[in-house]
């Protein structure tokens, strides 16, 4: 019995350990985007968006991001993925994405470097586009989930 309870112990430690962190944030950019007609009512979109991102929540600092994309839109849909690179110098993480519906996306960090290195994590992202009381349209994505950051010495 101890050493079930042992074992217990060291399990529940080890999940905690590795258990990640919540985070939620906002991308913030002009949108640029490309379509062009690929027949049957539908086009292929490409997108190069530049701008910034706040943090409301989890431990990473606001800054720069960039997102590329690309698919197909017509009608049966919205089919793309892309990245979206966040940071600048040596301090950067990458996510891919996917959309998975209108306006919808699921990411997952692909890589990593400086003090995110060994970063990890996946979640889900909400897409606008806003033009109230702006000169041009600006695309806002609200990110969440949950990132594993290692410890940095």
């Amino acid at each position: 019995m101890k050493s079930f309870l042992m074992c217990c112990a060291v399990l529940s430690m080890a999940s905690s350990a590795i258990a990640g962190e919540r985070v939620s944030a906002t991308n913030f950019y002009v949108v640029k985007q490309e379509q062009i007609p690929a027949g049957n009512d539908s086009v292929f979109w490409t997108e190069d968006n530049v701008g910034t991102f706040t943090v409301k929540e989890g431990p990473i600092d606001p800054g720069f991001a960039r997102c590329i994309g690309s698919g197909f839109g017509g009608p049966g849909g919205v089919e793309g993925d892309g990245i979206c690179v966040y940071g600048e110098g040596e301090d950067t993480f990458t996510m891919k994405w996917k959309i998975v519906g209108v306006g919808s996306n699921e990411w997952k960090i692909v890589t990593a470097t400086g003090k995110y290195a060994g970063m990890t994590g996946s979640g889900t992202t909400k897409t606008r586009v806003d033009a109230k009381f702006l000169k041009l349209a600006h695309r806002i994505s609200d990110w969440e989930g949950e990132i594993n950051l290692p410890n940095q010495d």
